[in-house]
């Protein structure tokens, strides 16, 4: 077996070129896992700036504590044409409606844009159940996606969800939640009287070992 030449062997165990080596090394560990969990420490900082603000300080913003004004929306309505809000978390997202769940490229691109409403279940105006969801399967994918949904599990049964669809508003108030299997989608062929969505997430957050399932059913319609 060929020997590495002497300068070369006194380089690579010169302490500073190790130290560099063991430097580097971590370097990228903590990039990798910032990119990996970045997405998810962001939702959760911003969850708590806001309820702190809306919880100490009845404000919605900085600007507003400061410079108060008339509306008193818990959170600005961004997507009145297709979105959904849910304010008990903030979220404001848009909803990407009639995608394929099981086709990988239609969903990874509808949940870059935010969450997906799956094809093949219900729409808001309907009487049964629409099946939203926002996270992927896809192990070096799933944090990027799993952040819109990340905040799920802090939802109590009696919060809000409003869909917006068409420049329409549903209200939908959380009934109850289960925690499932990941390739259980019983609840699909289940009959519902009431409209119902389902808002699923992985579980517990930024993994994909179970389901977390939200089931909340229609109040009112508001133009």
């Amino acid at each position: 077996m060929p020997k590495l030449p002497t300068t070369a062997r006194r380089l690579l165990t010169h302490p500073a070129v190790f130290f560099s080596a063991v430097a580097l090394c971590i370097v990228i560990f903590i990039l990798s896992m910032i990119l990996t969990y970045g997405p998810i420490v962001l939702v959760e900082a911003r969850y708590q700036y806001k309820r702190i603000l809306s919880e100490v300080f009845h404000a919605d913003s900085l600007r507003s504590l400061i410079l108060p004004t008339i509306n008193t929306d818990r959170i600005g309505v961004k997507y009145r044409e297709f979105g959904m809000e849910i304010p008990e978390i903030y979220l404001n997202e848009p909803v990407v409606f009639n995608v394929d769940p099981n086709n990988p490229d239609e969903y990874k691109a509808a949940l870059s844009k935010g969450i997906a409403h799956a094809a093949g279940t219900d729409l808001p105006p309907y009487q049964g159940l629409g099946y939203y969801f926002a996270h992927s399967s896809s192990p070096e994918l799933k944090n990027q996606y799993n952040a819109v949904f990340y905040l799920l599990g802090k939802l109590q049964v009696g919060d809000s969800v409003n869909l917006w669809y068409e420049n329409n508003k549903y209200e939908y108030q959380i009934v109850h939640t289960v925690i499932t299997e990941p390739d259980d989608v019983s609840f699909l062929n289940q009959p519902y009287e009431v409209p119902t969505i389902v808002l699923q997430t992985c579980w517990p957050p930024g993994t994909t070992q179970k389901r977390l399932l939200l089931f909340a059913e229609r109040k009112r319609l508001m133009q």
